[in-house]
């Protein structure tokens, strides 16, 4: 079936895409259900993999759609993780119907295609091939599909790179594993994650507290992949004399009495975790000053000080 952007079924969201696509689809859409996207690494670590089918899994059971692009490796596993639950997964495909890419995911595409609860999504014409450009709009279209955007793993040229751009493009919330610093395949990663504007994914738990949704269940055996269950995280991974556990800072926040010195410190700062030292250098300001300043707005609870070394906002103000 084909769905024309001014069809009344056509998710609203596409349309904030400046080429907004004719979708061919295998069936329809149900705009109300949530949709997160997960993208990663088509070389990804037998962890990572893991990982991924685990959180689609959860994901799944807790009636989320999962959409990814139908690549090797994250993506794959992506789709399986929310299949093995027995829940819906959107495969946004970077080419025509008609076409596959990469063509050892045939069966999977099939499948899809086939599925009562599933689909097959196509934002290009019939036949179209995959080339250099289309990853990059269907890319546009997955993001578009969903509420956040969770990368698992990403080399320094990983396509999942170009999705974190749409998603900053398109304003969704952004989650990003981390990986050990050394490790080249999570290099591009840890960059993007140090840019700002994106949330480190520590844990399942964590994420799901992130989306509303109830606890996953950690224990049930069908979330596992190649003999691999995820440890069971707390939702905050550290501790810090200075954090506090409310949802909310236990003060009045009235950023006018601030000093200049700590609008400059807090306004350099993101929701996520950054390097006290990379703190300094972004604020040109001395080190003594920058890390007054940092203590004065954890006291004041808009600051968060974890792992130790390291700043987040607390608030997004």
């Amino acid at each position: 079936m084909k769905l024309y952007p001014l069809d009344a079924g056509y998710p609203p969201s596409l349309c904030h895409l400046d080429e907004p696509p004719v979708l061919t689809l295998s069936g329809p859409l149900d705009g109300a259900r949530r949709a997160v996207a997960i993208v990663g690494s088509r070389s990804a670590s037998k962890e990572a993999c893991a990982f991924t089918h685990a959180l689609a899994y959860h994901l799944a059971k807790a009636d989320l759609v999962v959409v990814s692009g139908g690549a090797r490796g994250i993506d794959s596993m992506a789709h399986e993780g929310a299949l093995a639950a027995g829940g819906s997964t959107w495969c946004v495909a970077c080419t025509g119907r008609g076409e596959a890419f990469p063509t050892s995911n045939r069966a999977l595409f099939a499948g899809l295609e086939q599925s009562s609860s599933s689909r097959m999504i196509w934002p290009l014409p019939d036949g179209t091939v995959k080339d250099e450009h289309t990853p990059r709009y269907r890319n546009g279209v997955l993001v578009g599909l969903a509420e956040c955007v969770i990368v698992v793993q990403a080399g320094p040229r990983s396509g999942s790179l170009n999705a974190i751009t749409w998603a900053r493009r398109l304003g969704r919330r952004l989650f990003l594993v981390p990986g050990m610093p050394w490790d080249v395949a999570f290099e591009g990663t840890v960059t993007e994650g140090a840019r700002g504007g994106a949330e480190v994914l520590w844990s399942l738990e964590q994420l799901f507290l992130a989306l509303a949704l109830p606890p996953p269940d950690m224990s049930d055996p069908g979330a596992a992949w190649g003999g691999i269950t995820p440890r069971a995280r707390p939702v905050r991974p550290y501790r810090s004399r200075r954090q506090s556990y409310s949802d909310a800072p236990l003060f009045e926040v009235d950023p006018s009495a601030w000093s200049e010195d700590e609008k400059v410190v807090f306004s350099s700062l993101s929701m996520a975790p950054i390097q006290q030292d990379s703190i300094v250098e972004r604020v040109g300001l001395p080190t003594s000053t920058t890390l007054t300043a940092l203590l004065t707005l954890s006291l004041k609870d808009v600051v968060v000080e974890g792992p130790d070394g390291f700043f987040r906002r607390r608030i997004a103000l």
